[in-house]
């Protein structure tokens, strides 16, 4: 059966409101394949601009399709590209721009694609972490629809995890033409790696639940919880078993949404005015994780050792701007301190909101943040 007659394909293409998509076998290769088709439209322009505080998988595609990764400074509270670092970034080696829609919270991709439409730069959304957040600015749009392409990821810890692949979905029809040519000539997944897929999402399905996991995290192939750096990485179709777990699930995404803007609704009051805490905006959606600022870096480490004593799922996030992380620090010998960016790195915390979280949970945090606040402040 070929790809376009697949039926997984077809519900896919439902899912996401458009025919112009392409299932690849991870996040990081959607954006491969973008960048791929973009770069034989513009073959002389070689620089990809990205956030200075994001995932090094993008970094990773943009040095897999032989281009240039190049950082912009983000901006606090909304995480979205700062338009006035990028406008000072681009230059006429430009050739996109990725605004990531961090936290499941949509960027207000409207100026800032105004201004890549002026200069010429394609403008690509990463969606991984806001699959049916809603557009800014666009009733009826879905985060990720907006720019001349986007992708979105279904790995673990995304909205809807499958542990497998990523979908790459395109608003120009010149990308998307450049992109079939590409996509066309690579390999589908063999039957080892649809064998070693089924035991992976075993394995998970198996030790998901909260007693047990420490039980995944010391299983080294599920990759949980790292935050890497690598520049070689497979890029191929998606397993036809992946998409058919995904759409069996994507019911479930609406749902599972409901839950997790009621628990990030449940932190905003919990934290309201406490002195040592800058809570994220209140917003009509749900945030992926909650994202918590606390002032001062030392006490943000002295109730993230806690949580985490506690086992409640909270979490850093990326631990530094890019251009400190080690062995992107050499690529990109960027020597340049990227104030929002390094401000998020050493005052942020991540709490859980999904479906697992339970009100036993959110009141332990709450009482893990406010005591160690009400130490410090006493101090």
């Amino acid at each position: 059966m070929s790809f376009s007659g697949d039926e997984t394909v077809t519900s896919m293409r439902k899912f996401f409101g458009s025919a112009q998509i392409f299932s690849l076998s991870s996040g990081r290769a959607a954006l491969w394949l973008i960048l791929k088709a973009q770069s034989r439209l513009k073959p002389g322009k070689k620089e990809v601009l990205i956030p200075a505080y994001t995932c090094p998988a993008l970094a990773s595609s943009i040095l897999k399709a032989g281009l240039r990764p190049a950082l912009v400074d983000i901006t606090l509270p909304n995480f979205g590209l700062s338009v006035e670092d990028l406008q000072r970034a681009a230059g006429p080696d430009t050739l996109a721009a990725v605004i990531v829609h961090l936290f499941g919270f949509p960027a207000n991709v409207g100026e800032i694609n105004k201004f890549c439409k002026e200069k010429d730069i394609f403008l690509i959304e990463d969606s991984a972490q806001a699959l049916r957040n809603p557009a800014v600015g666009s009733p009826g749009t879905m985060a990720g629809l907006e720019g001349d392409a986007g992708f979105f990821s279904f790995g673990r810890g995304k909205p809807l995890s499958v542990l497998h692949g990523g979908v790459a979905v395109f608003g120009s029809e010149d990308i998307f033409d450049s992109a079939t040519a590409i996509f066309k000539d690579l390999t589908a997944p063999s039957m080892t790696a649809a064998m070693e897929y089924a035991v992976k999402l075993c394995s998970y399905l198996v030790f998901s639940h909260p007693r047990f996991y420490w039980i995944p995290e010391k299983l080294s192939f599920l990759h949980l919880g790292e935050t890497i750096f690598e520049p070689e990485f497979e890029a191929s179709k998606g397993l036809r078993f992946g998409r058919l777990i995904f759409n069996e699930m994507a019911h479930l995404v609406n749902e599972e949404q409901v839950i997790r803007e009621r628990n990030s609704l449940w932190y905003g009051e919990a934290f309201n005015g406490l002195r040592h805490v800058v809570r994220p905006p209140v917003l009509p959606f749900p945030y992926l994780r909650y994202p918590l600022m606390i002032r001062e870096t030392e006490l943000r480490d002295i109730i993230l050792n806690e949580l985490r004593s506690q086992g409640t799922g909270a979490a850093l996030y990326y631990p530094s701007p890019l251009n400190t992380l080690p062995g992107l620090r050499d690529v990109l010998q960027d020597p340049r301190v990227y104030e929002n960016a390094e401000k998020i790195s050493k005052q942020l915390i991540t709490l859980p909101v999904h479906s697992g979280v339970t009100p036993r949970d959110l009141e332990a945090i709450k009482s893990i943040v406010l005591n160690a606040a009400a130490t410090w402040s006493n101090r």
